[in-house]
């Protein structure tokens, strides 16, 4: 069964200014990071119980080869991801997520 997936309105934000910092580097890049993003995407909608609660309820997904974390939570009630953030590794998800 696979859920739906709802962003907040701050993950297009955290998503341009990734793709912009990997673009800055190489275009290719930037590209190869959407695509991890997307990936990672499917993945949590097919399988969104597959990781463990860190804070809140709140669960994360590491990216494939990029520091970048997927910040979500499960309603199985509506059978729907809603992603909170899209963060570097090293930033601090609780100052992040409280903005």
């Amino acid at each position: 069964m696979k859920f739906s997936i709802l962003n907040r309105p701050e993950v297009r934000i955290d998503i341009i200014n990734a793709t912009d910092f990997y673009k800055s580097i190489n275009p290719q890049l930037a590209k190869q990071f959407l695509f991890r993003l997307r990936e990672a995407k499917t993945y949590i909608a097919s399988s969104p119980l597959s990781f463990q609660i860190k804070y809140n309820g709140v669960r994360t997904l590491l990216l494939k080869q990029f520091p970048y974390h997927i910040h979500y939570l499960v309603e199985e009630s509506k059978q729907q991801i809603v992603i909170l953030a899209v963060i570097h590794a090293y930033q601090n998800p609780s100052d992040y997520l409280l903005k």
